[in-house]
Parts: structure tokens; sequence; C-alpha cells
């Protein structure tokens, strides 16, 4: 089938071009519905990380429509609504070929446009990784997509309180509706000295660190407890070191500092499985995280906002 892909040529532009794909043994021929803007591809488009040389496939939080199968592919059928966890890129496009394997169903009545799957498979391999325990006071960093799915997911009567840290009261507003029991904008006031009251100067037990600000690793480890167990997940794709780390204070009381991206996970396609179980059971709330959405031929204003980020930019989708 020949259909239209956005490719990106050079550092910062991308071209449409037309290519032909079908699927062979153990795979799939999806319509894709919608593809994530992920932040981890800024690296790609600013010429930090290229895997593939010019022209260079993009999009990996895709989902939609099966369209074709190939031999021997038993798992899904010509209709179904799935998302997909491919490393090869090629989401920006109004099809894509990839493996029965990597896919996971989503409910008949799910809105395969707002299904991305991808990027909630990380959020619960930081979220099995945090291993949260009942009583813990738990503080979500940054409320982006992926800190506000993290309290979608961990909302409920468990945690001794679940905390949302961020300097944009839109977001710190749509947390509390997500059901974080206290908010805090860092920049009106002493996040620290709050962390200490809500907790009766208990402070987190786990932190998951969903800024994507360097800096802020030295303010994240003054919201800690002091002791084992006291552990703090990064979660974001940093764009830029952190020279400034204090790991005077990571020794001063225990920390554990673990980076929970993929190569962390014990095992990424059940992470997948997870999170589209969340998908379908209403946990994962995606649409309201929507903000900014364009049509595969405005792949260059995409990511031109998903660089500079205007005010009230939580999460933005392309959609062929």
């Amino acid at each position: 089938m020949k259909f239209k892909r956005a490719m990106l040529v050079e550092p910062g532009k991308f071209e449409m071009f037309e290519v032909e794909e079908s699927p062979g043994p153990g795979q799939i021929l999806i319509r894709i519905a919608s593809c994530g803007l992920c932040n981890w591809e800024l690296n790609f488009w600013d010429g930090t990380l290229n895997f593939q040389g010019y022209p260079h496939k993009l999009g990996h939080e895709f989902a939609g429509v099966v369209e074709d199968v190939g031999e021997g592919c038993n798992k899904f059928k010509i209709g179904d609504k799935v998302s997909a966890v491919d490393r090869g890129f090629g989401g920006f496009a109004e099809y894509r070929v990839t493996s029965e394997a990597a896919c996971q169903k989503l409910g008949d009545d799910i809105d395969v446009v707002y299904a991305m799957g991808e990027p909630q498979k990380c959020v619960l391999t930081v979220l099995r990784a945090a291993d949260p325990e009942a009583g813990d006071f738990g503080v979500i960093l940054g409320c982006g997509p992926m800190g506000l799915w993290c309290v979608q997911a961990l909302a409920g009567n468990t945690l001794g309180a679940l905390i949302a840290v961020d300097i944009s009261d839109k977001a710190l507003l749509l947390a509390e509706g997500f059901g974080a029991t206290h908010i805090i904008n860092s920049r009106k006031e002493d996040a620290a000295a709050r962390i200490k009251d809500i907790t009766g100067g208990h402070m987190a037990d786990f932190l998951i660190e969903g800024t994507g600000i360097p800096a802020m690793m030295n303010a994240a480890q003054d919201y800690m407890k002091i002791g084992r167990g006291s552990r703090i997940l990064l979660m974001s794709s940093h764009h830029g070191s952190c020279p400034d780390f204090d790991f005077r204070k990571s020794i001063g009381k225990g920390l554990q500092i673990i980076a929970a991206h993929p190569p962390y996970s014990v095992n990424e396609t059940d992470d997948f499985r997870r999170a589209v179980i969340y998908i379908n059971n209403g946990t994962f709330k995606n649409k309201e995280l929507v903000t900014h959405e364009f049509p595969l031929e405005n792949i260059q204003k995409a990511f031109e906002t998903l660089e500079k980020k205007p005010d009230g930019f939580i999460k933005g989708i392309v959609i062929p």
C-alpha cells in the first residue's frame, strides 16, 4: 500500500514522502489514528541523536485500526483498535506496518485517537519501579502529561498523601481533579516546607521527577525523608546534563535515585499490557491532557510547538 510519511531530512526540517509497505508474516498494517509528540524526540529534531541517517523516521507513540494482517497473524482481525510499542519509529504517517507482537488491543469503546499507549507503558515502568507501599507519602514533581498520568494511576486511598508540585496553576488544578490530595505551586510557596507540614515532618517516601529540568534534582532531594527506602524516580527525558547536582544531599539522606526508563523495566511487554488495561478501564484519561492537535501536513509546526511549548501546552498529537 502507498501512503504518506513525514520524515526528518535534517535537524529542524521535515518533508513528506510517499512510501509503500505491506505486512509480511507476523505483521499487521495499522491505519494510524494519531501519534503523540514526545519530548525525547526533540533529541532527533535538533540533531543530538540519529539512529537511521537522513531521511529519518520519527513517531513512536501511535495507535490506530488494523487495516490488514500478514500470514500467521491470529491475535487481531481487521477493524480492531490497537496501540503499539515499536522502536522503529514511523508513526508520523498515514499507515504503519508493525509486528503483531508489538501491539495490544484497545477496547471497542475507546477513542483510538487518544489512546497512544506507549507513553503510558513508560509510566507503568516508573510506577512499578517506585513500588509504592500503603501509607507512603508520594510526590509528583512536574505535572506534564507523564506526571498527570502518574497522578491518575496513584489516586485513591492507598497512599498517605499524593502531592503534586508544579509552577502552573492550570496543571495543578488538573492534578487535583485527577486525585492529588495536595497541590503546591513551588513558584509561590516553599514546597519543602509545605511537604514537611503535610507529612507531619516525615517528608516524601518516594518522588517521581517529571520536569526534565536538571536544576530541579537538587530541589527534589530537599523533599525527601532521611533513611533507607527514600527514593527518587527519574521519569523525564532530560535534554541536558546536571553539572550542579549536589550529591552530598543524597549521601546525607541515604537516597536511592532510580533512572526508571525503558532499560530499567523487568519486562516492557508486560508494562505495556498493564498500561493498556489502565486505558481500557478508564484509569488513564488521555483526551483531557491533549491540548494541541496537528494534521500530518503540519508536522513542522507540531515540532516547533513542542520545542517552544506555549502557555497551556500539556500534550500534543499528530492526526493523519
